[in-house]
């Protein structure tokens, strides 16, 4: 028998490759062309047992504490919250028409000076009055405080008692009563004497002095001064004032 030599090494090489591709397990050969054998079917795990569930105490649920509320700051705001409400307001009923007009400060004389006006000296008929353990100098319906390097204008303070009214008063009738009103102030008959008095719910002035606040309230419009509302007013044609609401 005759045997064939290959004739040059390429045949060799085709040779070697089928040889060895008959030698590779028939499972890698699949796997590299594509054919893949089934799978064993894998057994299924076993179901873990449940816990069992925690008993539960008879009776009510306990309820838990509250937190405690935190410690106060050392240093506390000067406005603490809740913050205070402002007082209600209650304006008294009055009989006239409510009829807003701009306000315009008035003058009681060359004498007369508003709050907080400073004064370096004062004039000789000023006199000394004593309320509740504190001086007043008074002097023509005005009173003052002393400060170090002079006086300064302050509201008549309740309790004063002068022997007369200054020039320029005016007399209001509330209810029957007669009071007497100048520069912002309102005076009482006592015995021989006037004394400043709380601005009576009702009296009807013509004039307010300097410093009085514009504030609205439920849509109308208020003045304040020294802590007292008054509602603008027409009476007899007159623009005018009258108090609603005093201290």
């Amino acid at each position: 028998m005759k045997t064939i030599y290959p004739k040059n090494k390429i045949s060799l090489i085709i040779i070697a490759f089928f040889a060895l591709l008959l030698m590779i397990p028939e499972q890698a050969t699949a796997q590299r062309f594509g054919h893949f054998t089934p799978h064993a079917v894998m057994p299924r795990p076993m179901p873990m047992p449940r816990p069992e569930p925690r008993p539960i105490p008879p009776g009510p649920r306990p309820i838990p504490p509250r937190p405690l509320p935190p410690p106060p700051h050392p240093y506390p705001h000067p406005y603490p919250y809740p913050r205070p409400y402002p007082v209600p307001f209650h304006p008294y009923p009055v009989p006239f028409p409510y009829a807003y007009h701009p306000f315009v400060p008035y003058v009681w004389g060359p004498t007369w000076y508003p709050v907080g006006f400073f004064m370096a000296t004062l004039t000789t008929a000023a006199i000394v009055i004593s309320v509740e353990n504190n001086q007043y100098n008074y002097d023509d319906g005005v009173y003052y405080v002393k400060e170090s390097d002079g006086y300064k204008v302050v509201p008549a303070p309740l309790g004063a008692t002068i022997s007369e009214l200054p020039k320029g008063y005016v007399t209001v009738n509330v209810s029957g009563t007669d009071y007497y009103y100048y520069g912002g102030a309102y005076y009482a008959k006592d015995t021989s004497k006037y004394k400043v008095v709380n601005a009576p719910v009702g009296a009807v002035v013509s004039h307010l002095p300097e410093g009085a606040e514009e504030k609205t309230i439920d849509g109308q419009k208020y003045m304040i001064y020294n802590n007292v509302y008054y509602q603008p007013i027409s009476k007899d044609g007159q623009d005018s004032y009258v108090v609603v609401q005093g201290k």
